[in-house]
């Protein structure tokens, strides 16, 4: 029997790793004032939606495995596991990219001490599977000792983004804001950079149907989880409007860069005031923030191959818990294995810009792609009973295809968003052509997963009969 070690705020701070878009602030800064009310739309469109589809869904269905569950029971087991499958993969180099990106930051706070790190790049690489290898053996302990890291890291992501806030205030008050909000133009960018700043917007406010895989490891079942979903889309809209207008009171958007540019400005802000010196002790806390954010996206994806390991779907080891921490080790073992060598690969030849630029653009493709599956059973299940005692949108079955169908239109266009090449790429067709190969290779792989367990199955029952 699973033990349930997480409790309102234990959940909440999950929640807040996974689900704030703190990583994607200067992302949005560089596109200008216009992304402002982006981030708006895009939780009014996509997570608003998704937070709602969460709700209803994990009311419905019981299992393990959330969107992979949902999917498998609605349309059929070949679809759920190529859902589950794409949901799993797309993590893989997500978390790589995360570790990058929260190692790159702890280079920075530890200062002069930190520059060998940007000097030697075997050494970064290093010290950032050094890293995945110990949020691994935290898991394995189980979610009793990896949930303090989280709860750690979003108590770190509040201070940093309160912070940021204080310093961006503080530095238009003095000298004024960098960016002039006032005559600036809000027109949505319907160019290359538009697209490429939806895509990554809707990536960014994403997360918060990972809570489903949690709930049976929640104290509170199913009324926790809709509590937390509640509180969450308050601190989404908070976090993204208010952190990215930070990050424009203290830079222009051309200084803003996407993988040094929050604690750039972070940095910036702190010296324009004359407080320099606390520089390092909030990159402290935004390195707790963003490695506790990894240790919750870690977590819950594991529960993916463990769930297709019980249905049989991949070998049965993966359906395994520890005796005694009931933590997946087989599914944590390989997701801590797989990220440490796509770090090594991602870095071979390239700088640490580039291998962390190719770490987001194999994600964002791939992490979309399971919404569509998402809101296409949300929209099945809105025309079947619901489950004795379950909760559902007010408003009956109108609502619910309504925002269904919003939610569906919102991934479709972010998908097609991410087939944008950047205009940077000097072979931009070249570029799209990279993409569709690897979402075609990253489906057809679980195609062949799903094709080789259902020849295993049809081999026992013959031999069993």
């Amino acid at each position: 029997m699973t033990t349930r070690t997480l409790g309102f705020a234990d959940l909440f701070f999950y929640a807040v790793s996974m689900a704030l878009a703190t990583r994607w602030l200067s992302t949005a800064a560089s596109a200008g004032p216009s992304s402002l009310w982006i981030w708006l739309l895009a939780v009014a469109v996509f997570s608003g939606p998704l937070i709602i589809a969460t709700a209803e869904l994990t009311t419905r269905f019981d299992g393990e495995g959330g969107v992979y569950d949902w999917t498998a029971r609605t349309f059929g087991p070949f679809w759920g596991f190529v859902c589950g499958w794409i949901y799993w993969v797309c993590n893989l180099p997500f978390f790589a990219g995360q570790l990058v990106f929260t190692m790159n930051i702890a280079a920075l706070a530890l200062g002069s001490a930190g520059k060998p790190l940007f000097a030697n790049p075997d050494a970064f690489m290093a010290a950032t599977v050094a890293l995945s290898l110990v949020i691994g053996w935290l898991h394995y302990i189980g979610l009793g000792a990896g949930k303090w890291l989280s709860n750690v890291g979003a108590i770190g992501g509040f201070a940093l983004v309160g912070a940021l806030i204080l310093i961006g205030a503080l530095v238009g008050l003095k000298h004024g804001p960098a960016t002039d909000l006032v005559h600036a133009s809000y027109a949505p960018p319907l160019n290359a950079n538009g697209a490429i700043l939806w895509a990554t917007i809707v990536f960014g406010v994403g997360g918060t149907e990972a809570l489903a895989f949690l709930r049976n490891d929640v104290r509170g079942g199913i009324k926790t989880i809709l509590k937390v979903l509640g509180v969450v889309a308050v601190v989404q809209i908070i976090v993204a409007v208010g952190g990215t207008a930070a990050v424009l009171f203290i830079m222009s958007p051309e200084a803003a860069t996407r993988l040094s540019g929050l604690p750039d400005a972070l940095a910036l802000g702190l010296n324009s005031l004359g407080a320099g010196g606390l520089a390092p002790i909030i990159l402290a806390g935004a390195f707790l923030y963003f490695l506790g954010s990894y240790s919750a996206w870690f977590g819950v994806a594991a529960r993916l191959p463990f769930a297709a390991g019980i249905d049989a779907y991949l070998p049965a080891a993966f359906g395994r818990r520890a005796p005694k921490s009931g933590a997946p080790v087989v599914s944590i073992a390989t997701q801590t294995v797989i990220t440490a060598a796509i770090i090594i690969l991602s870095q071979a030849g390239e700088s640490l810009k580039g291998a962390y630029d190719f770490l987001v653009a194999m994600s964002v493709l791939s992490y979309t792609l399971p919404f569509l599956f998402l809101f296409s059973v949300f929209l099945a299940t809105q025309f079947k009973p619901g489950s004795e005692g379950g909760w559902r949108l007010p408003g009956g079955r109108r609502t619910g295809v309504a925002v269904g169908l919003v939610g569906l239109i919102a991934t479709t266009i972010a998908v097609g968003c991410t087939l944008v090449p950047s205009p940077d790429a000097k072979d931009q067709l070249g570029e799209v052509l990279k993409l569709v190969f690897a979402a075609a290779v990253l489906i057809l792989s679980g195609v062949f997963f799903y094709a080789v367990a259902r020849w295993r199955q049809t081999v026992r029952s013959r031999a069993a009969s």
